[in-house]
């Protein structure tokens, strides 16, 4: 028999907001507690659409973003950006959780600065876990305390105004966070870091949403006018994998995902990610996982 918990679930939101009995705040954006114990996370793999922050206050919390596994402890920040699947493991121990759930509207009328936050988008696309000092944990919780506090007051005449303003100051702190963060120091020239930056944040928004039609490097140097050769030189120098290789990585996790948690068949799968046939798929898929779909499929107990 199925087991519901392996269903990839898609929530908006208001789907979100409906799912925890979120009170009444501003459209598109709350602010959330949780514990392992009670939240509805916890053993579903669910695709959010939104962004999402989380503070973990105490304890730990394992699971995977896009099948990744990650480790979430006391002090540890993530960032998650729209679309990708996140699932939380049942069991011990019991964490507790703060963040906020922003829709992508929401976001995209914050009007960021986006030359100044390319540091940020660039890192989260392969790098969307840090630890975070005393200090910097404090100053997220005052964040998470104002915006609990202003966007669940109706009686404030300006309260979208000012949840606006504090998320713009959130988030240039956070990205202050993540440039700070050990795992990101670079030593090399800045103007060559800065223009590297730019190429790579520019061709993971693209890839983020061209992935299920475009898998060739030359679709996505076009977009960003410049030649295939150069587009991979500066992605794989700046990133240490090829532009190919993070087109893969894109086109198998969300193969992976639907393959192991969508009630899609294997010509469905290939259909959606744009595959000519499904044999076609089945042949990238092995080439890149050194198992076929339906080999995949079966190992996680999927017929």
């Amino acid at each position: 028999m199925k087991n519901m918990d392996d269903e990839l679930v898609e929530l908006s939101v208001t789907q979100i907001k409906e799912a925890i009995g979120q009170k009444d705040t501003v459209d598109d954006f709350f602010v959330f507690r949780a514990s392992t114990e009670d939240h509805f996370l916890e053993g579903r793999s669910l695709r959010l659409r939104c962004f999402t922050v989380i503070l973990c206050t105490h304890g730990t919390e394992n699971g995977t973003i896009n099948l990744d596994r990650v480790s979430i402890d006391e002090g540890s920040l993530l960032m998650s950006f729209p679309n990708n699947v996140i699932r939380i493991e049942k069991g011990e121990p019991k964490a507790h959780v703060r963040g906020i759930i922003i829709s992508q509207e929401f976001m995209s009328n914050l009007h960021v600065d986006v030359k100044n936050s390319l540091p940020l988008f660039m890192q989260l696309a392969y790098n969307p876990l840090i630890k975070l000092t005393p200090e910097q944990q404090s100053d997220v919780e005052r964040y998470l305390d104002l915006l609990e506090n202003i966007s669940t007051n109706e009686s404030l005449k300006h309260r979208d105004q000012i949840v606006s303003g504090l998320l713009i100051s959130m988030f240039y702190r956070i990205s202050d966070m993540y440039d700070q963060s050990p795992k990101l120091v670079d030593k090399g020239d800045r103007s060559v870091r800065n223009r590297r930056e730019e190429y790579f944040a520019k061709f993971i928004k693209l890839l983020s949403e061209n992935f299920k039609r475009e898998r060739t490097v030359g679709f996505y140097a076009e977009q960003m006018c410049v030649t295939p050769k150069y587009l991979s030189l500066l992605i794989k120098e700046f990133s240490g994998r090829s532009a190919a290789e993070w087109i893969d990585s894109y086109v198998i996790i969300e193969a992976k995902t639907l393959l192991r948690y969508s009630t899609m068949s294997i010509q469905e799968v290939a259909y959606t990610l744009n595959f000519s046939s499904q044999s076609f798929f089945g042949k990238y898929f092995k080439h890149l996982t050194g198992m076929s779909p339906s080999e995949y499929k079966l190992s996680h107990g999927k017929e």
